[in-house]
């Protein structure tokens, strides 16, 4: 390391932090400027949550670090595919969400005697005790071709004029509905004679996820295409809904919020390609949902549509607030394309609710076809090898994003924090060679005595569970009434989260 990096890795260190706005880390060799000392710092009530290192919440200043995606490992599983007669065009949009014990899915699927007209869409139900091995439940509810035996809720849902199939749906669990509307569908709907376009954001619920009612009425009265999300959120009181706006390349990303289950204002738009895409590219489908366990963290999977190769790759985009979003590693997909010819080679998308804890590792539910987009048309699809498989790939539970210094040792110390807690628990990654150590500043920058970079004993190794050790014993965190900054020196090792906990009793 040159001795004017050195200096600037100290003077952070050193220096008064005062500033409350988070400076991208660059990761080159120049020196992150300190903030101006007088300044206010917003303070953090971090208290005993895990602080995730997906965005730069907790990054006051820093040098030489970066946010670093780690994609999820495809497994090359089959979960669901076309087997069935009503199935034989291909499966499409699909949400899959853990219900108690079960895991449950609903899934579109086309054939090919229909396609295409409004009759060609099968709504499906599909259900797993572990959510791997999946089992399409003969349900007794829709007769196709004079048989109950097949696992279709419906092929159409409504009334009259505004009867029509189900297309781009998002299904849910509302904690704060009654019993009989605990499942909630967000989709496409047609509602003939209420504009030029028929069709437009239609609402649904049911009891038990099986038995479905329409809403009468529009619950949004834009255009419904490709897919949409909804959750409600217990963070606002509110419903979020996400889904196609118009963007740069064509299209974006919006998002409305209403307190009821009805009424949704047009999309104001939240997120779209930019200048670091290419300029023929868009986002296609939102497949947005809460961070699992987090109230304030919100992530978003939608697929990088690349007009020019006909191509669509997953990526990842993170929020506090579910309204301003961020990539943290633009660079990397999510989950890219196979080659070959395999199944997940021509476009992919995530589902609905698609980030589920199976066992001791998360599970990302997605689907892909060998085709691209303008290649599905029915002469395609007839191909089975052609159809689209549902699929999943696997990580380590809190393991999407680090913070990262690789080939040269970076730092960055947090904005002031208020922690509770006996000792630091680090869930990190370093190389052989690597190591992170973490000092304890006061509000104005300052190492607490024997609480400096210098005391901390060197954490190596990959657990989500390193505890940070200062001196020759463990000592218990200080615990003073006044906030007090964290400092990690990062050396070839990555740092996913952190957190403040208990001795064990």
């Amino acid at each position: 390391m040159d001795l004017n990096r050195r200096q600037c890795i100290q003077a952070i260190g050193t220096t008064l932090l005062g500033s409350s706005v988070i400076r991208a880390a660059t990761g080159g060799t120049g020196c992150v400027s300190a903030a101006d000392p007088d300044a206010p710092a917003t303070v953090l009530p971090l208290g005993a949550r895990k602080a995730l290192m997906v965005d730069r919440k907790f990054v006051a200043d820093s040098i030489g670090t970066r946010l670093r995606l780690h994609p999820p490992k495809k497994t090359g599983e089959r979960l669901i595919e076309s087997e069935h007669p009503w199935e034989s065009a291909t499966i499409n949009w699909f949400s899959v969400l853990k219900d108690g014990d079960l895991y449950r899915m609903w899934y579109e699927c086309y054939d090919v005697e229909g396609w295409p007209t409004a009759d060609d869409t099968s709504f499906c139900y599909a259900e797993s005790r572990d959510g791997i091995r999946w089992t399409k439940p003969k349900l007794g509810l829709y007769s196709y071709r004079g048989s109950t035996q097949n696992n279709i809720l419906f092929r159409q849902i409504g009334e009259g004029t505004h009867r029509s199939r189900v297309h781009g749906n998002c299904v849910f669990i509302d904690p704060s509905a009654p019993p009989e509307s605990r499942y909630k569908c967000v989709s496409q709907g047609q509602f003939q004679g209420l504009a030029d376009l028929p069709y437009f954001l239609a609402g649904m619920s049911s009891p038990d996820g099986l038995h479905w009612k329409r809403n009468p009425q529009p619950i949004c009265r834009v255009f419904a295409d490709s897919q949409y999300s909804g959750f409600w959120d217990d963070r606002t009181r509110q419903y979020a809904i996400f889904g196609r706006v118009p963007g740069r390349g064509g299209r974006a990303i919006g998002r409305s919020a209403a307190a009821h289950f009805a009424g949704f204002s047009p999309f104001a738009r939240v997120l779209q390609s930019d200048d670091a895409d290419p300029p023929e590219a868009d986002l296609y489908n939102p497949a947005c949902m809460r961070y699992p366990g987090e109230t304030d963290l919100y992530l978003m999977f939608p697929s990088l549509f690349h007009h020019q190769q006909d191509t669509l790759k997953i990526r990842l985009a993170v929020s506090r607030d579910s309204e301003t979003w961020t990539w943290p590693d633009r660079e990397t997909p999510l989950l890219g394309l196979s080659s070959g010819g395999d199944f997940d080679s021509g476009s992919l998308y995530m589902g609905n609710g698609g980030c589920l804890l199976t066992g001791n590792e998360w599970s990302f539910y997605f689907s892909g076809s060998s085709l691209k987009h303008r290649e599905v048309e029915l002469n395609f699809l007839a191909e089975p090898k052609n159809r689209r498989v549902i699929s999943r790939a696997v990580a380590s539970p809190d393991r999407l994003v680090s913070i990262a210094a690789h080939n040269e040792r970076g730092q960055f110390t947090t904005p002031p924090l208020e922690i509770r807690g006996e000792r630091l628990r680090l869930n990190a990654i370093t190389a052989t060679d690597g190591a992170i150590r973490v000092a304890i500043l006061n509000r104005q920058g300052q190492p607490l005595p024997h609480f400096g970079l210098a005391d901390c004993r060197k954490i190596q190794g990959d657990r989500n569970d390193h505890i940070a050790v200062w001196g020759e014993s463990e000592k218990p965190i200080p615990q003073f009434d006044q906030p007090v900054r964290l400092q990690f020196e990062l050396d070839n090792a990555d740092l996913f989260s952190f957190q403040c906990v208990d001795r064990p009793s």
